[in-house]
């Protein structure tokens, strides 16, 4: 069973998964 709770988790993950990955890159190039 998947619950809202998770998938509201793991989309914020997700997001900021994806802002740090771009901060990074930004960051090395």
């Amino acid at each position: 069973m998947i619950s809202e709770a998770q998938i509201f988790i793991a989309l914020v993950v997700a997001f900021i998964t994806v802002i740090l990955a771009f901060g990074l890159g930004k960051a090395l190039y």
